[in-house]
Order: structure tokens, then C-alpha cells, then sequence
């Protein structure tokens, strides 16, 4: 919702010719991607200790959506931008609010886009050790933490299923990206972008 909220507002800018801060607001919501994640979630961590907010689930939500965000906006801003306004300013011009044009033409549009988007964050964040051992003060167990535990451990079948596990879920999310627009919008091949 946040990425779509942000892509929403840069479109909006866009159209009405604004000026946009987009540009150095991107550079620095990219920075993660190009920091060592270590030396980065090191620095959060001692702020979120000095802060006395570690280990709580709002600041490891925040810590995944910290690696989760970039991808989501490489993921899904050029396919967004490049969404023809026209369909929406038809509502708009048949008596319909904005909100409805949004939900009922545009969302529903772009839903393959965003559906994969979902699908390459959920992906990140099941993959995401780092950010959980170090702001979750290890008193939050997933299942990579799990994975991990369980990779210094000698049960070889228990560590090839939590393995299978975690590569099985990010699996059932790219599928369920790739099957429910083509379930819902079978018989309506206009609905892409």
C-alpha cells in the first residue's frame, strides 16, 4: 500500500506537470540495496537500542520493509507509471469519484503488476535473517532463523524440510501472482496494461 500510495502521488505530479522529488527521495529508499547489510542493519540496531525499541514486531515490520520498499518500487514503478490516465479519466467524466475510478479501472488494470510486486516483496522478506536476528533481539522466530538454527545442527532431514519450507512458500506466492489475474480476467483480455 505504501509503494502504491508513493507511485500514486509521483503519477499525479507527473500529470499535472508539478515538480517532483522523486528523484533524490529514490536514491535514498535504493540505499539499502547497495549498503552490506550487516554494517547498515549494525547501524539501526544501536539507534533502536539507544532508543530502547529493539525487539519489538513494529521496528522488525520496519526493518523488513526497509530491504522489502526497493524492490517493490523496481518492481512495479515503470509498469505503474506507465499506466494510460485515460481509462481512469473516462470514469471521472462519467460522473465517477476518484476513488472509484482508482478502485474499479486502475487497481484492478494493474492488478497483474501488483500481484508480482507482492509476490517478489513477500519473497525478500521470508528471505531476511539479517534485519531479524539483529532489531527483533532474537526473540522472533521465522522460518529462515529456523533454517539457519537448524544448518548448525546434525538433523539433515529436518534441516532439508525447513529448507523445502522456505523455498516452497515464495513458490505458492509467484503462482498465485501469475494464476489470479488470468482466473478473474480469463474473458477480458483488455484488462492489461
Amino acid at each position: 500500500m505504501l509503494a502504491v500510495g508513493c507511485l500514486e502521488h509521483e503519477a499525479g505530479s507527473k500529470r499535472k506537470g508539478t515538480r517532483n522529488l522523486s528523484g533524490p527521495v529514490l536514491y535514498f529508499l535504493y540505499l539499502p540495496l547497495l549498503v552490506p547489510q550487516i554494517s547498515f542493519m549494525a547501524g539501526i540496531q544501536l539507534l533502536l537500542v539507544v532508543m530502547r525499541l529493539d525487539g519489538q514486531w513494529i521496528t522488525l515490520f520496519w526493518s523488513h520493509l526497509v530491504f522489502v520498499l526497493p524492490y517493490l518500487f523496481i518492481v512495479l514503478r515503470t509498469t505503474y507509471l506507465s499506466y494510460d490516465g485515460r481509462f481512469s479519466d473516462q470514469a471521472l467524466l462519467l460522473g465517477k469519484s476518484y476513488s472509484t475510478a482508482f478502485l474499479k479501472i486502475k487497481l484492478p488494470m494493474l492488478l497483474r503488476p501488483l500481484l508480482f510486486s507482492w509476490a517478489v516483496g513477500f519473497s525478500v522478506s521470508v528471505a531476511q535473517y539479517i534485519p531479524t536476528m539483529l532489531v527483533g533481539a532474537g526473540r522472533f522466530s521465522t522460518l529462515t532463523t529456523e533454517a539457519v538454527a537448524m544448518a548448525s545442527g546434525s538433523d539433515r532431514r529436518a534441516m532439508a524440510v525447513s529448507a523445502l519450507i522456505q523455498q516452497a512458500l515464495p513458490l505458492v506466492i509467484y503462482a498465485l501472482a501469475l494464476a489470479v489475474p488470468k482466473i478473474l480476467y480469463y474473458n477480458r483480455k483488455g484488462m492489461q496494461v
